[in-house]
C-alpha cells in the first residue's frame, strides 16, 4: 500500500506534467500563428531578411521563456521522479529486511527445535535407561529414582535421630540437608549424572533461546513421571545450587507434578525453598 507522501508526490508530478506539455504546446502555437499571420498578411515575408530577424527576436521572447519554463518543469518534474524512485526502493529494502528477519526468525525455531527435540529424546531415553535399572534399598527392589529418594529418606531421618540424640534440636539446618543429599548423590552419581545434566540443559536452553517458553515447558513437563520430579526437585533446590535453575523453575511452574506429600515425609521445609509458582500450573 502506498504511502500518503508517495500519493501526494505522484499527484504533483502528473500536474508538472500536463504544465509541462502545455507549456510546449502553447510554445509550439504561438510560433505558428505568429508565422502563419505573417505570411498571409505580407506572403514576401520569407524574403525579407529585417523582418525575419525581428521575428526572430520576438520567438525568442516570447516562446523562448514558455519553453524555458517547460524546461525548468520538466528539470522538477525529473527529480520528483528520481525521489519517487528512491522512496519505492526504500520501501522495497523494508519489506525485503522484514522477510529477511522472519525467515531468520523461521530459521532460528527450527534450529532450536531440532535441538529441543534432540535433548528430549535424549532425556526420555535416559529416564528410561534409569527406570530399567534394578536396585535393591532396604533389601527392597527399586528402580533408581525410587531408591535415591528412599536412601535420602532415610538418611535425613538419621540425621535427625542423631541430632536429637545430641542436642534435642530435631530440624536440619540447610549445610545439613545438602550434606545428606550430596551422600546420598555421590552413590547414584554414575546412574544420574547425565541424566541431570541433560535436564539442566534442556531446562537452560529454553529459557534462554526458546521464542514460546511457556508452551516448551509443558511440552518437557508432560515427559516427567513424579519419580523423576522428585529427583529433579532435590538436585535444583540441593545440589546444583543454580540461580538460573532455581528462577526458571519458579517462573514457569517446573515442579507442578511435584510430589508435595512425599516432600513432607523427608521435610516440608523443602517445598519453602522456592517460591509457590514453582509448584503452579502454567
Amino acid at each position: 500500500m502506498r504511502s500518503p507522501r508517495l500519493n501526494f508526490s505522484v499527484l504533483v508530478a502528473n500536474l508538472l506534467a500536463i504544465c509541462a506539455i502545455v507549456a510546449i504546446a502553447a510554445g509550439i502555437s504561438v510560433a505558428y500563428l505568429f508565422f502563419y499571420s505573417l505570411s498571409k498578411k505580407n506572403p514576401a515575408f520569407w524574403e525579407n531578411v529585417e523582418a525575419l530577424g525581428v521575428a526572430g527576436e520576438f520567438l525568442g521572447g516570447t516562446v523562448g521563456s514558455i519553453w524555458a519554463l517547460a524546461g525548468v518543469i520538466l528539470f522538477f518534474l525529473a527529480l520528483i521522479y528520481q525521489k519517487r524512485e528512491l522512496v519505492l526502493q526504500r520501501e522495497e529494502l523494508k519489506e525485503s529486511r522484514k522477510i529477511m528477519e522472519h525467515q531468520s526468525a523461521t530459521i532460528a525455531i527450527q534450529q532450536f527445535e531440532n535441538t529441543f527435540f534432540q535433548l528430549l529424546n535424549f532425556h526420555i531415553n535416559a529416564a528410561n535407561s534409569i527406570r530399567g535399572l534394578s536396585l535393591s534399598p532396604n533389601g527392597k527392589s527399586a528402580n533408581p529414582f525410587d531408591a535415591l529418594y528412599m536412601d535420602f529418606k532415610k538418611e535425613v531421618g538419621e540425621l535427625k535421630q542423631r541430632r536429637k540424640q545430641d542436642s534435642g534440636n530435631v530440624s536440619p539446618d540447610d549445610e545439613s540437608f545438602e550434606m545428606c543429599f550430596k551422600t546420598v548423590y555421590e552413590g547414584y552419581k554414575n546412574t544420574f549424572q547425565h541424566y541431570l545434566e541433560n535436564y539442566r540443559t534442556l531446562v537452560l536452553l529454553i529459557r534462554s533461546k526458546s521464542h514460546d517458553p511457556s508452551f516448551y515447558f509443558n511440552i518437557l513437563r508432560s515427559h516427567f513421571t513424579e519419580q523423576e520430579v522428585l529427583v529433579q526437585f532435590y538436585y535444583v533446590v540441593l545440589a546444583s545450587k543454580d540461580k538460573d535453575l532455581v528462577e526458571t523453575a519458579e517462573k514457569y511452574g517446573l515442579f507442578h507434578k511435584l510430589n508435595l506429600r512425599a516432600v513432607a515425609d523427608i521435610d516440608a521445609y523443602h517445598v519453602q525453598k522456592l517460591k509457590q509458582n514453582a509448584y503452579a500450573d502454567y
